[in-house]
């Protein structure tokens, strides 16, 4: 009997060929509707993205209309900028008050009177105690080491305890065609409390008062630049000082800074409602529900004459979302003492295309008539932009709406790649199961071409016989 090495070997027929086309055939139906299964969840995953994208941009729209808190944000103005400017958090009272900028907060600095030819110049050695205001530190000054004015400057400004005071050198013409250094003492901050005072011991030259020597450096022999001064304004004829120019809840909730002194002139510091923020947050509120409202549009449009549908047209999902944000956007608030209860009183109105239009005219007079209502209507503990940031939140955390959506979508991937998994499987086993019985047919077609061979054979033989015999 003939042994068969290969498929088809025996009979001569392309049985590798028709192997793989029958696994394929038998593979094709399943694999493409999984991969269709795929595409499609894959889209619909996309699609709840860009919703929830929406969703998110429409969410952020709130943050500065659903507390009360952020909606009652105050403008403050100043009838000169030039002499001070203002600005006011929303616990300031609206109204106004008379300021006077009397001076300005200043810094000390201090310049030697003595004169020296350059900063490499010796001057001398000893101990000094440099203070500003309640504190001091040492500096010691060695001959041969660092006793030249460059010296002394670097070693002030290295010191250990420094708290803010800067040296430096100046050098001035001499009146004569050269030049001439000084050293320079700076308080880095301004106020009266900040005032630098020198004290010199062990001076080289053996006096320590003179100005000769380290003595140079001390208070009475420095001419005296600018003194340390706090700013002085008064606010409705009371005097109030701050060591800088910046005046912080001298009147509650207000932020002063003092830019130039005006004394005896009264300007006008006002504080009022901030209806320009107001305006702006509610127009950028539409603009992004209009956004959200083509998302929805685009998500779940059919069109009856094409039978082209969205692809969450139909989705009880974005229905259910859709549903409850329309709701609330045109529900009268119940409780509100007032004639604003309605986002459409004040000029927020719903379209026949679902969009919202803001009616400027009409949420001006809604702002100039009654403020803290229109607050109460958006922002309170009922109010229409809070309940929408709660709803928003139960679409977008974890485990809301959307994300118990993506969590069945990603069961139903993984689920795919387990039918996958089987149905490579199930191939494995119906190739070889094909092969198996195609070998056994090309086995019996071998064996019949061999006894074919051999009766032809035996037959050509009889014949060669007979005519033999003839």
């Amino acid at each position: 009997m003939a042994t068969i090495t290969a498929a088809g070997t025996g009979s001569g027929i392309d049985v590798e060929n028709i192997i793989t086309k029958l696994t394929e055939a038998e593979r094709t139906p399943t694999e493409q509707r999984l991969l269709l299964r795929e595409t499609n969840i894959q889209a619909e995953i996309s699609a709840f993205g860009s919703l929830k994208s929406a969703l998110s941009d429409f969410r952020k729209s709130l943050t500065n209309l659903s507390s009360l808190q952020a909606l009652a944000a105050r403008s403050a103005t100043s009838s000169n900028p030039e002499s001070f400017t203002v600005s006011a958090d929303n616990t300031a009272s609206v109204g106004s008050s008379q300021i006077e900028i009397v001076n300005l907060a200043s810094a000390h600095k201090m310049v030697s009177t003595a004169n020296f030819a350059g900063p490499t110049t010796a001057v001398g050695a000893g101990s000094m105690t440099i203070s500003l205001g309640s504190t001091s530190f040492d500096v010691e000054i060695v001959g041969g080491q660092n006793n030249t004015l460059a010296g002394i400057r670097d070693a002030i400004n290295n010191a250990t305890g420094n708290t803010g005071i800067t040296a430096s050198i100046l050098t001035v013409s001499n009146g004569v065609g050269g030049t001439q250094s000084k050293l320079v003492l700076s308080a880095d901050d301004t106020g009266a409390a900040n005032t630098i005072s020198v004290a010199v011991t062990g001076d080289s030259d053996g006096n320590d008062t003179d100005n000769v020597g380290l003595s140079a450096f001390l208070n009475a022999n420095m001419e005296q630049k600018s003194t340390a001064a706090d700013a002085l304004v008064r606010i409705d004829g009371f005097d109030v000082t701050s060591s800088t120019n910046v005046f912080k809840n001298a009147i509650q909730g207000v932020t002063l800074t003092a830019v130039k002194a005006n004394p005896t002139v009264n300007e006008t510091l006002t504080v009022g409602i901030n209806k320009t923020a107001i305006k702006e947050n509610l127009a950028l509120f539409v603009e992004n529900f209009n956004a959200l409202s083509e998302t929805l549009k685009f998500l779940t449009k059919y069109d009856p004459e094409t039978q082209e549908a969205g692809l969450l047209t139909g989705d009880s999902t974005v229905r259910s979302i859709e549903t409850q944000l329309r709701r609330t956007i045109s529900n009268v608030v119940e409780g509100l003492d007032s004639n604003f209860s309605s986002l459409a009183s004040l000029g927020i109105t719903t379209q026949r295309d679902g969009t919202l239009k803001l009616d400027s005219t009409k949420l001006d007079s809604a702002l100039t008539t009654n403020f803290d209502d229109v607050a109460n209507l958006l922002g309170g503990e009922d109010g229409i932009a809070k309940k929408l940031d709660s709803t928003l939140n139960n679409f977008l955390k974890t485990g809301g709406l959307i994300s118990t959506r993506n969590e069945t979508f990603l069961k139903q991937l993984k689920d795919i790649d387990s039918q996958r998994e089987r149905l490579e499987m199930r191939m494995t086993s119906y190739e070889e199961r094909l092969r198996a019985q195609y070998a056994a047919m090309d086995a019996i077609v071998a064996n019949l071409n061999s006894t074919g061979d051999y009766v032809a054979q035996q037959m050509e033989s009889i014949s060669q016989i007979t005519n033999r015999k003839k």
